[in-house]
């Protein structure tokens, strides 16, 4: 049994005895205040936006996601997508068993992707930063919370992943930013606390 069989009854409870939901409140408020006009000119075309949240796990962020767009829960973990379907969602969802590397979805099919508390999670990071670039439309936006690795809090959580077998492909922010370019992806960031830093990314309009 993996890692998120075994702790996704209890998932929901741990992000809320941490306080770490707070967190993505903030988040999801802070992806409403910044896209919310493009989204209900969207909306108004009848054409609503399309947001991928990768490595989605339970649906604790997409709570707290823009009402008014779609969202596509990606995540590798049969357990975690079955507790997030027992939620109600005021958004429209999907959830999609997938792996981050390999992305069951067209070029171009998203307007916004977040990555939140997963990003170390996924075994080949690279590989998912070019899916997460393939399936973003031009001018797309991705948003990614990560956990800085230098602070004893990010060390804590790199020994007990490492002792259930995880991956624990932390990064610190510039080099991250370092490799999103690499995938069309100019991003900037910002840490919101000493544990937690944000990324915002836009794809270019044309690829290299």
């Amino acid at each position: 049994m993996d890692l998120f069989s075994l702790i996704a009854p209890v998932f929901d409870l741990a992000m809320n005895l941490s306080g770490h939901n707070k967190v993505l409140v903030k988040l999801g408020e802070k992806i409403e205040a910044e896209e919310l006009e493009d989204i209900l000119k969207a909306n108004a075309q009848n054409e609503p936006k399309q947001l991928l949240d990768l490595g989605g796990g339970t649906g604790e962020l997409a709570k707290h996601l823009p009402e008014a767009v779609e969202i596509t829960i990606a995540d590798p973990s049969k357990a975690m997508l079955k507790k997030a379907e027992k939620k109600e969602f005021a958004q429209k969802l999907d959830l999609i068993l997938a792996d981050g590397a390999d992305l069951p979805f067209s070029d171009n099919s998203f307007d916004y992707l977040t990555i939140s508390d997963a990003l170390h999670h996924f075994r080949e990071v690279e590989a998912a930063l070019s899916e997460a670039s393939r399936v973003l439309k031009p001018g797309g936006k991705i948003y990614i919370l990560d956990f800085n690795p230098q602070t004893i809090f990010a060390k804590i959580i790199i020994f007990f992943e490492k002792l259930a077998g995880e991956p624990v492909n932390f990064y610190l922010p510039d080099k991250l930013t370092d490799l999103m370019a690499e995938n069309c992806l100019n991003s900037s960031y910002e840490y919101l606390n000493k544990s937690l830093y944000l990324i915002k990314a836009k794809k270019c309009l044309e690829e290299f």
